[in-house]
């Protein structure tokens, strides 16, 4: 259905249409339009890097394994960062049809300066290096602009059997994109009943109508939006609506999800069920594994560091094997497989020893984003294990082979997953580390000389999210080790590195880094003194920007403890001038102290922590939180001055 056509007249169906008369309607209203930059109202070009003119999208499905989906999309590009908003793209797979692919960009006065058919779009694969193989492709708009502000007008069409994904719909992209007219509709021509979800509609003032057989929203003139540090994520606080149909169609395969419960058992009983065998070969050898061994634990463990010492991870996405695992067996053979193949032979394998776990669904990523329970759809883009213990749950990430069994990084702890088990999907919440847990603590001895140069050894212990940070450091190459510390002890000009350790203890899941660090000429000079700052190893400078007229909650995400304990010895005959009284501060976002005490004649005993701690906090609080953060950094960057010893 050609969504121009609709905006035309919403009393006609362009699905009733020829093809002709549907192109014709398109080149008639695309040139009807006024797309001069002039013609866009102040309020939209505020704070904007693009302004969405028009963004339109009509879906209909008319039966169980046919949906068409029809998008016009007309963007100005106002500088180059919005550049990449211009989003004129299509992907497609084997099964896809695209009917329609057309793009046109027009210059500041609204001018054609070039049309773009389907034929000279870019085509190239959709999939990134680690993928062995897929059928997934996008068509591109190969064009770079002369000079801004442009407007590209896109407008692609396509049919595809698959129903299980219906696309969702943004009525803000994204920060600094503000938007004239943006419409969505969706139809069900074959009485399969929907659900769907509306997000933000009331604080933006989205009309939404709704009959048993579809819907239709639209909103005009949206501003954009600024972003603000520590924000919640852009799709929380903006409008969207999410569609799912009960009955769909995936690649050759029919499914029903009116509940998630429902979704999974067809999950498990279509993607799953046979294809977790293993030839008698593989299950006499992990038995053997396990044979002298009665903690079941240690079973997995010992299953799971098989599978990272024998497989690797390369993504296949071929047809249904884009959602259902390639067989253990497979797996087994050749040795890799993407997180779907890699988790169902994790699986199999333990079965194999008399262990039950379960292949889970989940949106893996470093910001913790749920599933969304309020509608049953295939939802997340990455697959896990979860194997229930008498005494605990324990997690494995099948596709590392450095993830140590039971840890739980950033990428997919604290969040709502799904559990495919024989009796259908099972809703669990995966565990989220305390503040205090995600630790590190620096122990330091260091000597100053009166050549203003530094010398140390360093030893770092991470524990939680900061051992996520860290521990598959340890294949760095001396490039990349001198490249990271330089990084991260910026504040330290003429840094040079000495010999550096790691251990990663997998079984206590800490990370120790052991670095010797010198530096030339840390120290300033004033008159005959010296200017020395204490802190040498783990200075947090980080201050906030600031948010005037803040709109939107203070998110901390992630919080963390930090412990630091340096001995320093000061040069020969020098002492300090005046001593560093020690800090105390409380705050409802995190605690800070800070002390120095003589420990004998010449050696300073430094002594640091900093706790942040997680949590939403009303948008008043953001100039108390960024006050708390300016105080850490000045106590951090504070310095003594050193003068010599009278005789």
């Amino acid at each position: 259905m050609t969504t121009l056509a609709k905006t035309i007249s919403a009393r006609l169906n362009p699905m009733r249409l020829p093809t002709f008369i549907a192109v014709f309607l398109f080149l008639h209203f695309s040139f009807a339009q006024n797309f001069g930059v002039s013609s866009i109202s102040k309020e939209l070009l505020d704070n904007a890097d693009a302004v969405v003119r028009l963004n339109s999208t009509n879906i209909v499905v008319s039966a169980r394994d046919q949906m068409t989906v029809s998008e016009h999309r007309v963007v100005t590009v106002l500088n180059e960062k919005g550049d990449r908003h211009v989003q004129a793209y299509a992907f497609y797979e084997k099964n896809y049809k695209i009917s329609n692919l057309l793009a046109i960009v027009y210059n500041a006065q609204g001018e054609e300066i070039k049309k773009v058919k389907k034929k000279d779009f870019l085509d190239q694969s959709a999939i990134d290096g680690g993928t062995l193989y897929s059928d997934s492709r996008v068509l591109l708009l190969n064009y770079t602009p002369v000079q801004y502000p442009y407007t590209v007008e896109f407008v692609n069409e396509y049919t595809t059997p698959n129903t299980a994904f219906v696309p969702n719909f943004n009525f803000l992209e994204n920060y600094r994109v503000s938007s004239e007219k943006s419409d969505f509709s969706f139809k069900v021509d074959c009485g399969i009943p929907f659900r769907h979800k509306a997000s933000n509609f009331e604080e933006y003032q989205v009309e939404l109508s709704l009959d048993l057989n579809g819907l239709q929203c639209t909103a005009n003139n949206l501003k954009a939006i600024q972003s603000e540090p520590l924000s919640p994520m852009f799709n929380e606080f903006t409008p969207n609506i999410k569609v799912a149909l009960e009955s769909f169609h995936l690649e050759g395969v029919d499914g029903v999800a009116k509940t998630w419960e429902e979704l999974g058992q067809w999950m498990y009983d279509e993607l799953l069920v046979g294809q977790d065998n293993l030839d008698e070969e593989t299950i006499v050898k992990v038995k053997a594994l396990v044979k002298d061994v009665d903690d079941p634990l240690e079973k997995v463990s010992r299953v799971y560091k098989y599978v990272q010492e024998n497989t690797r991870y390369i993504s296949v996405q071929l047809g249904i094997g884009g959602w259902m695992p390639i067989s253990a067996t497979e797996v087994d053979r050749v040795k890799y497989g993407d997180c779907k193949g890699l988790t169902n032979y994790t699986k199999a394998l333990l079965s194999a020893i008399g262990i039950e776990s379960f292949y889970t669904v989940v949106y893996g990523g470093n910001v913790a984003r749920s599933l969304d329970k309020d509608i049953p759809s295939m939802q997340g883009n990455h697959v896990f294990l979860n194997v229930p213990l008498a005494d605990q749950e324990v997690w494995l990430e099948c596709t590392s082979q450095t993830t140590p069994v039971n840890f739980l990084g950033t990428f997919t702890d604290n969040r709502d997953v799904l559990k495919i088990t024989p009796k259908g999907g099972q809703f669990v919440h995966t565990r989220a580390s305390l503040d205090e847990e995600n630790y590190q603590f620096t122990k330091a001895e260091c000597s100053v000389s009166a050549d203003r140069k530094i010398t140390g050894k360093v030893t770092i212990v991470s524990k939680g999210t900061q051992y996520n940070q860290k521990y598959w450091r340890t294949t760095d190459s001396r490039k990349e080790q001198e490249e990271f510390y330089k990084n991260y002890w910026n504040y330290v000009n003429n840094l040079s590195l000495g010999q550096v350790n790691f251990t990663n203890n997998d079984k206590e899941i800490e990370f120790v880094e052991e670095i010797d660090v010198s530096a030339e000429g840390y120290l300033s000079t004033a008159d005959e003194k010296f200017l020395f700052s204490p802190n040498i190893y783990n200075r947090n400078l980080a201050v906030p920007d600031r948010s005037r007229n803040r709109k939107r909650p203070v998110v901390i995400s992630r919080g963390y403890l930090d412990e630091d304990e340096f001995t320093i010895h000061l040069p020969e005959g020098y002492v300090p001038e005046t001593w560093m009284l020690p800090v105390q501060l409380e705050s409802k976002y995190g605690t800070y102290s800070m002390s120095i005490e003589r420990k004998e004649e010449g050696t300073l005993l430094y002594k640091r922590k900093l706790l942040l701690k997680s949590g939403t906090y009303p948008k008043e609080d953001y100039e108390d939180y960024r006050e708390f953060r300016k105080k850490v950094a000045r106590y951090d960057n504070a310095k003594i001055v050193l003068i010599k010893k009278s005789t």
